[in-house]
């Protein structure tokens, strides 16, 4: 056996394994659901989940134009969405997008650690808007603009909000940032759930998958990760250190209801 283990050891690099071993990886892309189509990547079997217990308050942060909050407001017409959008071209897209639906209130501003106004990257598609020069990414940004970004804490509080149900996080790498600006009532148990976006611009941030399990562990919430039919609650594990993403919950561990609802298939 040791002899037979030696040989395919010494005889894997070649044609045939360099083959077997991209089909490994797509097939690992593919399990590990690294799909960013809401329809289909479980985004939106997790917002049907969540309707069934008739939120006030959702924060679409990094609205875009309007995709994701639209969906919203689809399934929960009565549920106020608060779109967080501050690349200027992108948010008049936005506003147009939302315009006569009432209970979207686009906001032209982004979220951040701190209230301040800082440079923004902005690229060819206006999904990649991002604070961040992205390491490896096939484009370059085409332009930079002075944004204005507000602490997510001092938004809750000038808003005098008492409870946000869902806090979504789609900031192209500056999802742990936005994170440390609600740290405040995070603690205090303001946030019943975030979803957070992990994948390939964590290299770039140098934020690692541990970073927001060690965040939100204590601060008393549990971490899944989003399927096409379920929520896989599960600990860490540094195999799961694979830069997949792409999106994950963490929900606070006093909400039972929605965890087991977030589970069943």
């Amino acid at each position: 056996m040791l002899k037979a283990k030696r040989f395919f050891k010494r005889n894997t690099h070649n044609n045939i394994f360099k083959a077997l071993a991209g089909f490994g990886r797509a097939l690992n892309r593919l399990y590990e659901n690294r799909n960013h189509d809401l329809y289909s990547n479980g985004e939106l079997t997790v917002l049907k989940k969540i309707s069934k217990l008739n939120p006030s308050i959702i924060i679409d942060g990094g609205a875009n134009i309007g995709k994701y909050s639209l969906l919203v407001n689809q399934l929960m017409p009565n549920t106020l969405i608060y779109s967080f959008e501050p690349v200027k071209d992108t948010f008049e897209k936005l506003k147009t997008n939302v315009e006569g639906r009432k209970n979207i209130i686009p906001i032209q501003k982004g979220l951040y650690n701190e209230t301040c106004a800082k440079e923004i990257n902005i690229y060819p598609s206006n999904t990649h808007s991002s604070l961040f020069d992205i390491e490896g990414f096939s484009q370059k940004p085409n332009q930079k603009q002075i944004i204005e970004l507000t602490k997510g804490d001092d938004f809750i509080d000038s808003y005098k909000i008492e409870t946000i149900d869902l806090l979504k996080i789609d900031v192209e790498g500056a999802e742990y940032d936005v994170l440390l600006g609600f740290e405040k009532h995070l603690q205090n148990g303001k946030i019943k759930m975030i979803q957070f976006e992990y994948g390939y611009i964590n290299i770039t941030t140098k934020k690692l998958l541990i970073d927001f399990y060690n965040f939100f562990e204590s601060n008393g919430y549990v971490i899944g990760k989003i399927f096409p039919k379920t929520v896989e609650f599960r600990k860490y594990n540094f195999k799961y250190e694979d830069f997949l993403g792409p999106n994950f919950v963490a929900v606070k561990k006093t909400e039972i209801e929605l965890i087991n609802m977030l589970m069943k298939k």
